[in-house]
């Protein structure tokens, strides 16, 4: 194919142009804005249609208002010269065909007669810009063999004829826009059908909107169901609040308190080694003093010589004061903790319960009975509705049988007035003639009368099937009735079942689930208190035990101290106090002092004194100002040690369960109200659940009268048919791409020729300077080296070389004229002269139209006697 003339009306700068064109080789020559582009973007134009616009990118519409377009005249190896006209405005821009014939056409007869020439392949193969030449990575292995696929060029006309009529075939059933084609109006069939389905159904008592209906009462039960089941989590949560109060309210207790240890685990052994040396070191000199005032024979009362005879035993119980303090103070602890006693149920005190280990299980147990349980609400509510259609056929019976009385009572009265008639009609023909049409007036009258108080009679058939469709209703009652029995004796056994389990498990009986969730949660947290109760009595036991015994070690001191009727810590209180008036007593007295033991006790001295100086600063720092406070400071210490563990244990225990500080004056109120909406809720829900089975139970019967059944068939076999056009439009589409990877395998045993071919111009464009073009991984090389070492020029002219290839193999069916335009801005007057012989060579099988500004290959062309034809331009 090649161009013969192109008439412009209107394009870009062109107005009412005509250009002709020779059919070998030309080189069109014009300045720059001369309009060689505008004139190249026209051929395209008029070939594939008019361009979009853009934002960015040459507008070639006319600013004039002149008609956008023109004609193009062409000459085709088996159409001959075609004509083709194309206008913006004119057949929303589509492109009108002339043949040498007659014949004429539109688009898609243009597309015939180009096929397989498209633009895309006008762009990429026949028409060589700047800008193209450029783009290397299209020289890949892979887009080679996709460019071959392209132009038909890998396989014989029969496979493409082939591809062309599974095309046609499969085109020929469906098309996405088609009308006419087989699927097309098979599916416009089903959609029709599909849209009569959902009037019908509109039509059939409000079916979509019972659906709809249907679907919200649903939403509505499965909204209700979630709040519910929210208050009673919540109800839980509280439940299991209030019943670890205690425990709270310590913790909070306990977070109120400075638990801050004043001295380290280091600090409170070097104080306890401290105070015990301290002691040893007093002691010894209380054996010296009494050492010395032995010897000195002062004793006054029968009191001190007591206190000096079991000073030892004495010095030992208070020493021990601290230790039985923490007995005392832990037994009193544990005693408070008894006497708080949770309500709990009285036969668990006996017997303890057997919880459930978790909810699931409390599940798994309540499942077969809710289950039952919907059934048989279910039931229920089909029986009410069965019973409200018995009484509504009754009803009808009832009013159908008041109409017609003559259904039972077989004795009819006498037509009177059809009488009356008959006789004024007879008398009429025996009267003259005014009284006559008297008569006949009357007999009509009556006649009239008769008609219209003329009962209509009985119609047995409708009686008879009032009467049958009473007895279906009446039977399917006795049926439901049957049904719902039976379904509660089932929910009853199933009921007694889980009672019977709650009992062996000691736990209350309940109804509901979460009643027994409850239940259970009360029953572990009584089996887990039962344990601690447990280990407090006998730690309380072991305690009283051992303050028994140290009550028993004051026995030798009751001659001599009022202790009778005084606990343990008052004792000690009377001892201390007796142990300082003896002391006072031993100092008050005189005695003369023996050398050797006063030097002994001022050794003592020295030592404590040197201890109490070593542990100053200790002493300082824990703000202990004497000695004697040490034991107090480590039973603080002691007692804040234990309240940090028991603050980590209801922190991890308790506090969990407390994200609001709150009074157990509030939570009780909310459990209230709780309760409250609880039972409201379940109501609500309950009645939401039985309006939502009616309405399905209703769409079922609706759906079950076979009224929709004929347009469901019909829509059955309609998306059969579609599912055949379906099966054979994608049998013939899958065949038609199995030619298509048949041709791409053809494409890759001629890429080898397209490969040499290619080598062959290259090295007419350098003048052999590159001797080899070859594939290297997929990419393509120049004499092994790769494309992109090489100059601008020499990768220009190996573009150029695959595209004159690619033109070299379509040179016996030429698809295109090749268009040109200013491709060989890097060469140099060497290689543009040698690009001008190739142009020369390649004109004898293809139209050449080169599009230039260069004044050098002007001169080139008139010396190889090429046709040159100056591009003048025109202003808009």
């Amino acid at each position: 194919m090649w161009i013969k003339k192109a008439e412009i009306t209107s394009f870009g700068k062109w107005r009412q142009q005509t250009f002709l064109f020779e059919a070998k080789n030309q080189l069109v020559y014009g300045l720059n804005e001369a309009g060689k582009s505008t004139l190249y973007q026209f051929i395209q134009a008029i070939l594939f249609g008019f361009p979009t616009k853009r934002k960015k990118g040459q507008d070639y519409t006319p600013n004039d208002g002149s008609g956008f377009g023109g004609r193009l005249l062409i000459v085709h190896p088996t159409y001959g010269t075609v004509t083709i006209e194309r206008y913006k405005a004119k057949n929303k821009g589509k492109a009108k065909v002339w043949l040498e014939d007659g014949q004429q056409g539109e688009e898609d007869l243009l597309e015939k007669i180009l096929y397989p020439l498209n633009q895309q392949l006008f762009r990429q193969v026949f028409t060589f810009q700047q800008e193209q030449l450029q783009q290397l990575d299209v020289l890949s292995e892979e887009n080679l063999h996709e460019a071959l696929i392209s132009l038909g060029l890998s396989g014989s006309n029969e496979l493409f004829e082939q591809r062309i009529r599974l095309k046609n075939h499969y085109e020929g059933i469906y098309r996405p826009r088609g009308r006419k084609q087989p699927l097309n109006q098979a599916l416009q069939n089903y959609q029709a059908l599909q849209q009569r389905i959902k009037e019908k159904e509109a039509q059939e008592a409000g079916f979509q909107q019972l659906v709809r209906q249907a679907d919200e009462e649903k939403r509505a039960v499965t909204q209700q169901a979630a709040k519910n089941r929210n208050l009673q989590e919540r109800q839980l949560t509280l439940e299991q609040q209030r019943m670890n109060w205690a425990g709270y309210a310590e913790f909070l207790d306990l977070q109120k308190m400075d638990l801050h240890l004043s001295a380290s685990e280091e600090e409170q052994e070097q104080l306890q080694t401290f105070y015990q040396e301290y002691q040893q070191l007093m002691k010894e000199q209380e054996k010296l003093h009494a050492a010395l005032q032995q010897h000195s024979g002062n004793q006054e009362s029968a009191r001190y010589y007591f206190y000096l005879e079991n000073e030892n035993k004495i010095q030992q119980l208070l020493a021990e004061k601290v230790a039985i303090t923490r007995m005392l103070d832990e037994e009193q602890r544990i005693a408070v903790k008894l006497a708080q006693v949770d309500e709990i149920p009285a036969n668990w005190q006996q017997h303890p319960p057997r919880p459930f280990a978790d909810e699931q299980a409390i599940q798994k147990l309540f499942a077969p009975l809710q289950a039952q349980q919907k059934k048989l609400e279910e039931q229920s509510i089909r029986l009410r509705l069965v019973k409200e259609q018995r009484d509504q056929a009754e009803a009808s019976l009832n009013a159908y049988e008041q109409k017609h009385p003559e259904l039972f009572n077989r004795k009819k009265n006498p037509p009177w007035l059809f009488i009356a008639a008959g006789a004024a009609l007879v008398g009429a023909f025996f009267v003259p003639a005014p009284l006559r049409y008297v008569l006949m007036a009357a007999a009509a009258a009556c006649g009239v009368i008769g008609m219209l108080k003329q009962n209509k009679p009985a119609n047995k058939d409708a009686w008879q099937e009032k009467l049958g469709q009473l007895d279906v209703y009446e039977g399917q009652v006795a049926e439901m009735t049957e049904k719902v029995a039976k379904g509660q004796q089932a929910s009853q056994r199933l009921f007694d079942q889980l009672q019977n389990e709650l009992r062996q498990r000691n736990l209350p009986s309940a109804e509901n689930e979460f009643a027994v969730v409850q239940d259970n949660q009360r029953a572990q947290n009584y089996l887990t208190q039962l344990k601690t109760r447990e280990e407090m009595q006998q730690r309380q036991s072991a305690l009283r035990q051992n303050l028994m015994q140290q009550e028993q070690r004051f026995e030798f001191l009751a001659e001599w101290l009022p202790l009778h009727e005084k606990n343990l810590s008052e004792k000690l209180a009377t001892l201390e106090q007796f142990a300082k008036e003896m002391e006072q007593i031993r100092f008050a007295q005189t005695y003369q002092e023996n050398t050797v033991l006063q030097q002994r006790i001022h050794e003592a001295k020295k030592q404590q004194q040197q201890l109490l100086e070593q542990h100053q600063s200790l002493l300082e720092k824990l703000r202990v100002a004497y000695p004697s406070e040490v034991p107090a400071f480590l039973q603080r210490e002691s007692e804040v040690i234990q309240k940090q563990v028991r603050l980590r244990e209801l922190t991890e225990s308790v506090a969990p369960l407390f994200e609001q500080e709150t009074t157990l004056a509030e939570i009780e109120d909310v459990l209230r109200i709780l309760q409250q909406e609880i039972q409201a809720g379940e109501m609500q829900l309950h009645q939401l659940q039985e309006q939502e089975q009616r309405s399905r139970l209703q769409i079922q019967q609706m759906q079950a009268d076979g009224t929709l059944d004929s347009l469901y068939q019909q829509a059955s076999q309609q998306r059969a048919l579609v599912e055949k056009l379906t099966t054979d439009y994608a049998a013939a589409k899958l065949e038609n791409q199995l030619l298509q990877d048949i041709a791409t395998e053809l494409s890759e045993q001629q890429l080898p020729e397209l490969l040499k071919q290619a080598t062959s111009y290259f090295q007419a464009l350098t003048n052999n300077a590159h001797s080899r073009l070859d594939f290297s991984e997929g990419l393509l090389t120049v004499d092994q080296l790769s494309i992109y070492n090489l100059s601008t020029g020499t990768k220009d002219q190996v573009m150029m070389a695959f595209r004159f290839a690619y033109l070299a193999l379509q040179q016996k069916h030429p698809l295109c004229p090749v268009i040109i335009d200013d491709g060989w801005l890097h060469y140099d007057h060497q290689r543009k002269y040698q690009f001008a012989k190739l142009l020369q060579q390649f004109s004898q099988n293809y139209q050449v139209i080169c599009l230039s500004s260069d004044q050098e290959m002007v001169s080139y062309y008139q010396e190889l006697h090429q046709p040159v034809w100056e591009l003048k331009g025109v202003q808009r």
